[in-house]
């Protein structure tokens, strides 16, 4: 997953730069050249599968297994690592625009899909083939997997799911449990977890009580919009919702703990941010399942195996986070690309991907198999993921994602890291978060 944004956010940074060709460089059809045509020199249909972040395929061996299986297909796996936000989608987008240049199966994040299966003219339907597969999904993640006309153009990955990841070594220090059931009885509520950050806070450790500010407003916005009417901050006709139940009081409780100094200036996905996550600069991480596995272990290191530990999250189940696979309209063998696409997202494939990288299935089937119900990570100190993470979602109602989401929630996330290092107070966070959602509509909208 990430060293930058990638995923729901998954991450990378040394692979950015190949990531960015990912998607120009993929087979898609062309004139004379046996690979631009989709074939390569030894007859082999080409499919290349371009992602972002950590979608676990080739850790988990499956471009190798597929090919074993099907002789006569060579799969190319693109874009590992890749951040989605600035790499990844600007690439895609003008592919899908222009016709060209975009890989046979392709990876979006959740939030995005929206706004990228908005028009069904970019992609291969899947509905005739593959309309028996809605059992193997998430009632959530299998619609929205459709496009508005509602036809199947994604298979759903994986899901995020709910937990806090915490550094038990600085709990320690600041004199509070580190037993992560002492911990999830203490935090239950929200305002349970702020009394556990004032006594982290008035304890003088010399790191964080948390990172920054828009991992916990995340995962706040998506437990409250869950609960109510599923509204967070912008509808579908670009009309501003800043005033729902959810973004009101994710926000809100964020400004709380930054006013009782519990926010760190570590900005997700930055520099500062990974380095923290090594150094101990901060004690707690709003914690999906693809952020455990894919972004702290790696990024952490081996050097920190055992300090970190996973504890339930206050409040109410939700989910938060997950990814499709989706064969755009262009690719030059659409029928081999979507059955590559159905194998990768099936059970199966997605138990494998859990236990190579740890994102949770959004399959029912492969979330019950025990080999992730019953997963403890060593790394976690024991912690019992696949029984945290499972608890988490099995009652949640779907999300809200209007086309304008994306952006909207690019510009309230910039004002309250603005607020976490000093450009804006507390008190101005409102304007600014209306001003800066209103230009971000308005650009928005203008690219329809």
């Amino acid at each position: 997953m990430q060293i930058l944004k990638a995923r729901h956010g998954k991450v990378a940074l040394a692979a950015a730069a190949a990531g960015a060709l990912a998607l120009s460089t993929a087979a898609c059809g062309g004139d004379g050249d046996p690979e631009e045509a989709g074939t390569n020199a030894d007859g082999q249909i080409v499919l290349t599968v371009s992602i972002f972040g950590n979608f676990g395929y080739t850790q988990a061996g499956l471009e190798a297994e597929y090919e074993a299986a099907n002789p006569d297909i060579d799969v190319v796996i693109e874009g590992d690592g890749v951040n989605f936000d600035t790499e990844y989608r600007p690439n895609l987008e003008t592919a899908l625009e222009t016709g060209s240049g975009a890989g046979d199966v392709i990876g979006i994040d959740e939030q995005a899909s929206p706004q990228l299966f908005n028009n069904s003219e970019h992609w291969y339907d899947l509905t005739a083939d593959y309309s028996d597969r809605e059992a193997d999904y998430t009632a959530n993640t299998w619609g929205l997997g459709h496009t508005p006309d509602d036809k199947l153009v994604g298979f759903g990955t994986d899901i995020g799911g709910m937990a806090m990841c915490y550094r038990s070594d600085l709990f320690a220090e600041a004199g509070l449990p580190t037993d992560r059931n002492e911990l999830a009885a203490q935090w239950a509520t929200w305002d349970g977890f702020k009394t556990v950050a004032q006594t982290f806070v008035d304890s003088g450790v010399d790191a964080a009580f948390l990172d920054g500010p828009t991992q916990l407003q995340n995962m706040l916005l998506s437990q409250l919009a869950g609960q109510g009417d599923g509204q967070m901050y912008v509808d579908d006709e670009g009309g501003l919702t800043l005033d729902s139940a959810a973004a009101t009081e994710s926000v809100a409780t964020v400004l709380e703990l930054q006013e009782i100094g519990a926010i760190g200036n570590f900005a997700s996905w930055s520099e500062e941010w990974n380095a923290g996550m090594v150094e101990g600069g901060y004690a707690v991480m709003p914690c999906p399942a693809w952020m455990a596995g894919g972004v702290i272990q790696p990024t952490s290191g081996e050097e920190n195996a055992g300090k970190w530990d996973m504890a339930p999250a206050p409040g109410v189940a939700g989910n938060w986070g997950g990814s499709f696979l989706a064969v755009p309209a262009q690719s030059a063998h659409p029928e081999e690309a979507a059955a590559l696409a159905a194998w990768l997202t099936a059970p199966e494939q997605q138990v494998k991907v859990f236990e190579a990288v740890g994102n949770f299935p959004s399959s029912p089937t492969a979330q019950a198999d025990p080999k992730v119900a019953g997963y403890t990570s060593d790394y976690f100190s024991g912690a019992p993921i696949g029984e945290i993470i499972g608890a988490s979602i099995q009652s949640f109602e779907p999300l809200e994602y209007s086309y304008y989401h994306p952006p909207v929630k690019g510009a309230v996330e910039g004002v309250l890291n603005g607020v976490a290092d000093g450009t804006f107070t507390a008190d101005q966070a409102a304007e600014e978060i209306q001003k800066a959602a209103e230009e971000a509509v308005e650009l928005a909208g203008s690219g329809l």
